[in-house]
């Protein structure tokens, strides 16, 4: 079975993805992380397709058709858990060539640390598409969105259908739901701090609130952060408070 089986080509997002991951292969070793939802693997296969060598897809679920799919190409892996757990990606070794995290970063509760985690496995090229917050008067920004009303002016579609039930109650917070709403700079600070720079991005719309777009990147690495947050340990004696 085609990846492109399981994918909608009519849709600007599904194109985007598309073009992007066709940008940024093939590669050795490719990462592809919560590429089960509705898609079943399509994007992880998809990677073989264009030429990598081997992909492993990371996701706390799997489905009987992806299982088939992995018995029909021994080059896929598939890795079960909580990508945004530190101590279960701690237990990953391996080293990737390629990570691609489409429509996750959204659903994450500690955001930066899941960035981290995801992007820590990834040793050349990141590829980031989910619905982003256009660009407003103040840079960097980070939206808090469970318990936002139907009826504000920053809701994706502004109306209580299916598709945004997806923004829960306040009292609903699990990745379940969308929880964050970024702008394309917020990310591309939070990727420099990972070491990676955007070399290309673009953008497809597709919201009937002008405020949101669906958007898309590639990053490359250009260093290894030497003063990243998660480096700071406790220290053992005493020091000086100002140190």
């Amino acid at each position: 079975m085609e990846a492109i089986t399981h994918l909608n080509t009519d849709q600007p997002a599904v194109k985007l993805k598309l073009e992007l991951l066709e940008a940024a292969t093939p590669v050795p070793r490719a990462v592809v992380y919560g590429d089960m939802w509705v898609v079943e693997g399509a994007y992880t296969l998809r990677c073989l397709e264009l030429g990598c060598a081997s992909v492993t897809l990371i996701d706390s679920f799997e489905t009987p058709d992806w299982q088939r799919t992995r018995i029909g190409h021994p080059q896929l892996d598939f890795v079960k858990g909580d990508f945004a757990d530190p101590l279960f990606m701690g237990s990953i070794r391996a080293k990737y060539d390629l990570g691609v995290a489409y429509d996750v970063l959204l659903h994450q509760a500690s955001a930066l640390g899941a960035l981290h985690l995801m992007c820590e496995r990834v040793e050349q090229r990141f590829v980031v598409v989910q619905p982003m917050l256009r660009e407003g008067g103040d840079p960097q920004q980070l939206v808090y969105l469970p318990g936002l009303a139907t009826d504000a002016s920053l809701h994706p579609v502004g109306s209580d259908n299916d598709w945004m039930r997806a923004i829960g109650p306040a009292t609903e917070v699990n990745t379940v739901h969308w929880l964050w709403a970024m702008t394309p700079s917020f990310l591309r600070a939070a990727l420099r701090g990972e070491g990676f720079e955007i070399t290309a991005e673009r953008e497809e719309g597709g919201f009937p609130n002008p405020r949101w777009t669906w958007w898309g990147c590639i990053a490359e690495r250009v260093e290894w952060p030497t003063a990243h947050w998660s480096e700071h340990y406790r220290h053992p004696g005493l020091r000086s408070p100002c140190d």
